[in-house]
């Protein structure tokens, strides 16, 4: 009796644990399909919000202007006096090959923008733009991404949403800006510079996002020799607004920190880049193509130019012969005296005598 008992127990317990198994496993498949379902729908869902959000917008208004990238003619300048900007900046942060500066930022609040100079000798200008503009490889080395994609795109003109980590419990930041590439002619000096777009002109996407609202980013480079050659110099100038209630020294702290950490990363990534030999998006090619048209287009200006000049030249020509005007000939030199008949005898002196009474 006993022993029926007990069959009878672990029957219904293995049956019960059999049945507990499939159960759960069709549970946890319905879950995983529910999940990616909703994974997907919300990815389409923001998709089809980015692309209603980019409707009505042109860089043409909302990008940087021609005037802002005209002002990197004079990059060259910046980087005589990168060690030693002066105009209000002030020392925060030195180590090997690297400075940190500050500067406050004129308004009602305690703000300021950073500066970080500094040298690499072992990677190349290309390599260290490639590593932070290919924003798919960006992904893998930065660890304070949630999402970043380039949400339209003209020629040098980019519009770029990033979703950036913030300490718990604060909200992850949402940055939406737009960059341009500038190539100097012959390129040894580059520039990426970068603005916010605002809320009004492009919508936030995710309510669990905190929206900044300030953000600037200009970074210099130049090139020691080439752009494919080791050896680069830099200046990354930024500020932002993080939009949140935190303290001020807590937060100069993080900003502080924050340009030399990621700096490292960037130089950390192109190291990697160069040597694994990495396929990435380069960062410059359209600007390069764009400094090419830039060039071609003042070749033609010039020739243009210069045929102008030489039409107006025959047209005031042709006018001075058409009213009988002529060029005067030049004078002609007096031909010298031969030898023969260069004396001539002069009539000899009247004496008067006068007698004397």
């Amino acid at each position: 009796m006993l022993n029926r008992n007990w069959s009878n127990l672990m029957f219904r317990q293995v049956s019960f644990y059999r049945n507990f198994r499939q159960h759960w496993t069709r549970f946890k498949s319905r879950a995983i399909q529910y999940s990616y379902n909703l994974y997907r729908n919300d990815r389409r869902f923001t998709r089809f919000a980015i692309a209603a959000s980019t409707v009505g917008f042109t860089f043409r208004e909302h990008g940087i202007s021609d005037e802002r990238i005209a002002e990197c003619e004079n990059c060259e300048e910046e980087f005589v006096h990168r060690k030693t900007p002066g105009h209000g900046w002030e020392l925060l942060y030195e180590e090997k090959d690297m400075l940190a500066f500050r500067r406050r930022i004129e308004g009602p609040y305690e703000m300021y923008e950073y500066k970080c100079v500094g040298t690499y000798y072992d990677i190349s200008p290309r390599t260290f733009l490639d590593a932070q503009n290919d924003l798919k490889y960006r992904k893998e080395w930065d660890e304070n991404i949630v999402t970043i994609e380039v949400v339209k795109e003209s020629e040098e003109n980019e519009l770029i949403r990033w979703v950036s980590k913030f300490p718990y419990p604060m909200y992850p930041r949402e940055y939406v800006y737009v960059r341009r590439t500038w190539v100097s002619d012959d390129e040894k000096y580059a520039v990426v510079d970068s603005e916010s777009v605002q809320p009004e002109v492009f919508p936030s996407i995710s309510e669990s996002n905190v929206r900044v609202r300030s953000y600037t980013s200009r970074m210099s480079i130049r090139a020691h020799t080439n752009w494919e050659s080791h050896g680069v110099d830099y200046i990354l100038t930024y500020a932002d607004n993080p939009e949140a209630n935190i303290p001020r020294y807590v937060y100069n702290w993080m900003v502080n920190k924050g340009g030399p950490y990621f700096l490292r990363q960037v130089h950390k990534a192109a190291r990697e880049i160069e040597k694994s030999g990495r396929d990435v998006r380069s960062a410059t090619e359209k600007a390069i193509s764009k400094k090419n048209c830039r060039i071609s287009e003042r070749v033609v200006k010039e020739e243009e130019e210069k045929e102008k000049q030489r039409k107006e030249a025959e047209s005031v020509q042709n006018n001075q012969e058409n009213n009988g005007e002529k060029k005067c000939p030049k004078p002609q030199k007096a031909r010298p005296a031969s030898a023969t008949n260069s004396f001539v005898l002069q009539p000899p002196e009247q004496v008067n005598y006068q007698r004397s009474m």
